[in-house]
């Protein structure tokens, strides 16, 4: 990773969210310093309802698909968080701010 990208990834988000010992052990032997999973899933094809309850912290997961479009799918996160009146924020400042990355 770091000879393509210029350095090692710090983060890591399990395929599927799925986290238990053995992915902790393995990232933690990649060098991963945290592990980040999501609340909602804002792509159209999942379970999370049109406009879910979000509270500060929750993290919303957009995937690029072609139906109907990634912008639908922006949206209607946007959307929930308006409604909750929460801004949307960029993740890598907090995790900095709490030492982590």
């Amino acid at each position: 990773m770091a000879a393509a990208f210029g350095r090692e990834p710090r983060l890591l988000r399990p395929p599927y969210g799925a986290v238990d010992d053995e992915v902790r052990a393995a990232a933690k032997a990649c060098g991963v310093k945290a592990l980040v999973t999501w609340t909602y899933d804002f792509t159209t094809w999942s379970g999370t309802p049109p406009t879910p309850q979000l509270e500060a912290g929750d993290i919303g997961l957009l995937h690029f698909t072609p139906t109907p479009t990634p912008a639908a799918d922006l949206e209607r996160a946007l959307g929930a968080a308006k409604a909750a009146g929460l801004e949307p924020a960029a993740l890598m400042p907090h995790l900095r701010a709490a030492g982590i990355v």
